[in-house]
């Protein structure tokens, strides 16, 4: 049982891995294409110095969240490696990970929409497996915490 649940995790956390060199991978042509676009366009940038500068906490505060629910997940991961896995702190790392992320994710979609101009279905493509990887983490947590309180009454049975 432990041997599964450490290939299981390192398997997620290899996938959280190849998701995020895939995404920037295939992102830097399309990155390239809108700066020369922009740079033949001439036109002013559709973002005022205002807009800015209101972004900057948010991507700030974004930035913070993602890399912690990434540590969370990782410290999450060493600890199954350890053979601590019904123990508290990986129910508070799981909750930590999948709470963390959603925030972000949630301070980001307004900022896609209203800031960048973004259409609707270009930020559901671009955010629903990051949601979807946060609501796994919550119902892990909660189905830990669950194994956890059984592990506790079954150590108090004779």
């Amino acid at each position: 049982m432990k041997k599964r649940l450490n290939v299981l995790c390192i398997v997620m956390l290899t996938l959280m891995l190849i998701e995020v060199v895939l995404s920037l991978a295939f992102s830097i042509d399309d990155m390239a294409n809108g700066f020369r676009d922009g740079y033949k366009d001439g036109q002013a940038p559709s973002m005022g110095i205002t807009e800015a500068l209101c972004a900057i906490p948010v991507c700030i505060a974004v930035l913070c969240l993602s890399v912690h629910s990434f540590v969370s997940f990782v410290k999450f991961i060493l600890n199954v490696n350890r053979d601590k896995v019904f123990v508290l702190k990986n129910v508070s790392l799981l909750r930590s990970t999948g709470w963390r992320l959603l925030i972000a994710i949630v301070l980001c979609i307004p900022m896609e929409l209203i800031l960048m101009g973004t259409t609707v279905e270009t930020v559901f493509n671009d955010f629903v497996d990051p949601i979807l990887f946060s609501v796994f983490c919550l119902i892990v947590a909660e189905a830990f915490a669950i194994g956890l309180k059984l592990k506790e009454e079954q150590d108090l049975t004779i």
